[in-house]
């Protein structure tokens, strides 16, 4: 409501007062109001969020490598323990009993194996000149429905294999099998071409597709940040931001290893670099812009990002899956949705490539390359039995940390209350 009439201070109605009045408020800027301290709370909010989202998206990222190396390297441990409770089982032997889980883990050897040998039939050198002669409108599209059917294979991924693991003592074991294949080979695919595209844009001369990619980093500010979202919709979407940003590294890393075993000159590793600098500063940016953006707009405080960590850091140790976890990586791979499989995939696939061309460069033996697969298997493998244990030490810190600091919380208001009742 208005104050009273007489209470109202209104300007000079003469010309004389009124010129006065504009030329000491607006001109010469003699003002004296103070603004609110929730506009520099807001700032400091808003500038603040990039660093607690990079904390969270590198925490991420590194889980985002245990699970890779986990069905890299522990999944064919997995397999040869499976065959041979299998074989015991078979025979008759007790000590060794084949039991689901050990289905569940062929199972999704043969699926790696299956994704690669057909992977194996495209040739790499004929899809990447496949795509350097399209036209650059066909693949702005051919991007875009290629990165829409990669988030939704994502998503749609782990349930898949969940269903597969929940029907294997039930009817409809062929069914989930068949759907669980189908998925798999269609992401392989996806990622696959998705490699060549990044291939392609790092050793264009004209860098046309290159600049298609970093404009779509840019294209998805607009599909987020005028969005109405809340604290969970938020998580979600920095979950897909830890994952892409794995993906492309991993992406770049393979294209290097590829193109190190083609040409392995200094001005290639060189240009190499320079590219990926800047479709990796692109990434950050973009990320950046979004996630201070949409915070700010939605008016999240971005101490939530601490929150996501302790969610996450309670999937890594298991706290709260203990019986629905098939595994120490299931909750937190289901909760950033990582494509293991088809990752695994590409990454062999390429390998293969490298490996054939350090045949004809290198002059490698066939037990020359038998010897390096071993011994590159055994240094993975102990990679990630560290990483999974710096992992599991890291999470357990910050679950106890934020426990200890909610008692300290609890305590201090317990004093509080009891200081109020006896006054």
């Amino acid at each position: 409501p208005l104050p009273p009439l007489e209470d109202i201070e209104l300007p000079s109605t003469s010309v004389r007062g009124a010129l006065a009045s504009y030329i000491r408020t607006e001109m010469l800027g003699e003002f004296e109001n103070d603004l609110s301290e929730t506009v520099d709370t807001k700032m400091q909010n808003f500038l603040s969020v990039p660093v607690q989202m990079e904390y969270l998206i590198m925490y991420g990222y590194f889980i985002c490598w245990d699970g890779f190396l986990d069905v890299l390297t522990v999944l064919p441990i997995k397999c040869i323990i499976s065959i041979t409770r299998l074989a015991g089982t078979l025979v008759g032997a007790r000590s060794h009993k084949f039991h689901r889980s050990n289905m569940y883990d062929l199972i999704r050897g043969v699926l790696v194996f299956v994704c690669v040998t057909l992977l194996n039939r495209i040739k790499i050198g004929m899809l990447y000149h496949w795509i350097r002669s399209q036209a650059m409108i066909k693949l702005y599209v051919l991007v875009a429905i290629m990165e829409v059917f990669d988030k939704l294979m994502c998503s749609f991924g782990q349930d898949a294999l969940d269903s597969l693991y929940w029907n294997m003592t039930r009817r409809r074991t062929l069914t989930a099998g068949v759907v669980v294949a189908v998925y798999s080979i269609i992401h392989c695919m996806i990622m696959f071409l998705h490699v060549a595209t990044v291939n392609v844009a790092m050793n264009s001369a004209d860098h046309a597709l290159l600049t298609l990619l970093i404009s779509g980093n840019f294209a998805e500010i607009k599909t987020s940040v005028f969005k109405k979202m809340n604290e969970k919709n938020l998580f979600d979407l920095t979950c897909a931001d830890v994952v892409e940003r794995f993906k492309l590294v991993l992406f770049m890393s393979l294209t290097l290893i590829l193109n190190v075993f083609q040409d392995g000159s200094s001005k290639v590793v060189r240009e190499f670099a320079r590219m990926a600098f800047y479709i990796l500063l692109s990434e950050l940016v973009a990320d950046w812009i979004k996630h201070s953006f949409v915070t700010r707009s939605n008016e999240i405080q971005s101490t939530v990002y601490n929150d996501y960590a302790l969610v996450i850091a309670g999937d890594v140790t298991g706290l709260g899956h203990e019986i629905s976890n098939l595994d120490h990586m299931h909750a937190v791979v289901k909760r950033l949705g990582i494509p293991q499989i088809p990752l695994v995939c590409i990454m062999l696939r390429y390998m293969m490539e490298a490996a054939r061309y350090s045949r004809l460069i290198l002059e490698f033996t066939k037990k020359d390359l038998a010897v390096s697969i071993l011994v590159i298997f055994v240094v993975l493998l102990l990679i990630k039995i560290v990483l999974g244990m710096v992992l599991t030490e890291i999470s357990t810190r910050k679950i106890l940390q934020a426990a200890n600091a909610q008692q300290g919380e609890e305590e201090e208001e317990a004093a509080a209350t009891d200081k109020v009742k006896a006054e």
